[in-house]
């Protein structure tokens, strides 16, 4: 159980590629940092700001030589990586082109060839791996890829090349379901002719495999070689909002990037919100579209969870920014706001925090706790999920775990110096990952028909344009 913590940990900083990979496994922040949340593509001076803001985090480490050994590490798993790809290409080119002679000595026409079951097999094999290493890599110029979706891709890897069954299951673990089924399904057809062309690509690639999954294991050690040291003391709203902001949230934008709030009822004052849950904003997105056929560009703006939270007025003193027509609130799902509700209101008076139109859980457990690494998730289901990468039994989640209202977790980590905040780390779930891809791709192409725009605007884009309203409200 000791060791859970850390596998939790080294996988999400491979498989979710907005979390800052400088401070999954607790390294200190560096460029590794988050580049995208912004809109989809982080302006630099808002990327070197979170970095700076994390490294005075209290009780971070100033050791340099930790964090330039992770950044190495990182960038030669990268290069691996990309070496076993290159090599997964020259084989597919080989494998749709070359086949034995039969035995009247005749040669198959490569259209023939590629025809063939095991080669279309091999096909769709590079074809799906080469979608994991672009998810992998995602939408950055930088040479290093921040690490997401690496172990997914090793682990889907090992799953296809292995070349037996028992193998196979060990890479099961964290793998979806019909992935699993698929990658099943390419490996049987792969290698019904022993000793074949394909065969003898598939065994080439297994050896090939060895050279990420060594950089791997290097990347792991320098991670664990880097954990911060806990200290007791209260973070600064900085220090605490670098740590809100590596969980991005959707908000409802038109074509100008301008938040769009929708109206519960005739008359009602707009609301515009930001959702943590990946579904409800997708349907939000689709049910504007529906509603509102006359307003072009709608789309999904993606901003920092710590950015979304101060808008909201979610520090205490603080009101929910103005100069937007709109009510701000963050919103996680609906089903657990309507049971969940009660509950954080009174945790939150409790703490002596004012009454807030709005409510979000974070949730945690002690069983993935350690003392270098306290991880917190916006939704049950996100917590299952890590609970299961992290190599524990689906079954064995507690049914009762800790629940806590985001004001009251930052609250506390703001004023009492009894635990070591600096070891807490909010995880943004898979889906949250994937969505953000997604509305970095479509609000590019908004900004592109809008005016060949350059890169796509966000939220956050028009919270900026608000602080600067008020700003020039305040000096008139």
């Amino acid at each position: 159980m000791s060791h859970a913590p850390m596998r939790l940990s080294l996988l999400l900083l491979a498989s979710l590629s907005l979390v800052d990979a400088s401070r999954i496994a607790a390294p200190p922040a560096s460029s590794l940092t988050l580049r995208r949340l912004r809109g989809g593509e982080a302006e630099a001076e808002a990327a070197a700001a979170a970095a700076a803001a994390g490294s005075k985090n209290e009780g971070s480490s100033e050791d340099g030589d930790d964090e330039a050994e992770v950044a190495a590490a990182l960038a030669a798993l990268s290069r691996s990586i990309d070496a076993f790809m290159d090599q997964f290409a020259q084989l597919e080119l080989g494998v749709l082109s070359t086949a034995r002679p039969s035995i009247l000595g005749r040669k198959a026409s490569p259209e023939a060839i590629a025809s063939r079951p095991d080669r279309r097999a091999f096909k769709e094999a590079h074809r799906h791996f080469c979608e994991v290493h672009r998810l992998m890599r995602g939408e950055s110029d930088e040479a290093l890829p921040a690490a997401a979706g690496s172990m997914q891709l090793l682990r889907q890897a090992a799953l296809y090349l292995s070349d037996d069954e028992a193998a196979a299951k060990e890479n099961v673990r964290a793998v979806p379901a019909e992935t699993v089924e698929k990658l099943a399904a390419l490996r049987a057809a792969g290698r019904r002719k022993a000793g074949g062309t394909v065969a003898s690509a598939l065994s080439q690639l297994r050896a090939a495999l060895a050279g990420p999954l060594e950089a791997h294991s290097k990347l792991v050690a320098a991670l664990g070689a880097s954990q911060v040291q806990p200290v007791p003391a209260a973070l600064s709203r900085e220090a605490v909002t670098a740590k809100l902001n590596t969980v991005p949230t959707f908000c409802l934008l038109d074509g100008q990037s301008r938040v769009v709030g929708m109206r519960e009822e005739e008359g009602a004052t707009p609301t515009a919100c930001f959702y943590t849950d990946p579904a409800e904003a997708r349907a939000v997105l689709e049910s504007a579209k529906r509603a509102m056929p006359d307003v072009r560009g709608l789309h999904l703006g993606v901003t920092p969870l710590g950015r979304a939270f101060a808008a909201c007025g979610g520090w205490p003193g603080d009101e929910p920014q103005g100069h937007i027509a709109s009510t701000l609130k963050l919103q996680g799902s609906a089903a657990v706001r309507e049971q969940m509700g009660p509950f954080l209101r009174e945790q939150a008076e409790k703490q002596g925090l004012p009454e807030a139109a709005w409510q979000l859980p974070v949730f945690c457990t002690d069983q993935l706790q350690s003392a270098h690494a306290m991880p917190f998730f916006l939704s049950r289901e996100a917590l299952v999920d890590a609970w299961v990468v992290a190599g524990l039994e689906r079954d064995a989640v507690p049914d009762s775990l800790t629940a806590m209202d985001l004001r009251v977790l930052v609250h506390q980590m703001s004023t009492t110096d009894k635990f070591a905040w600096n070891t807490v780390n909010l995880l943004a779930s898979r889906e949250a990952v994937d969505l953000v891809s997604e509305a970095y791709a479509e609000g590019r192409a908004v900004a592109a028909a809008r005016s060949g725009g350059g890169a796509a605007e966000s939220a956050a884009a028009a919270l900026d344009a608000a602080e600067a309203g008020e700003e020039e409200e305040e000096e008139a």
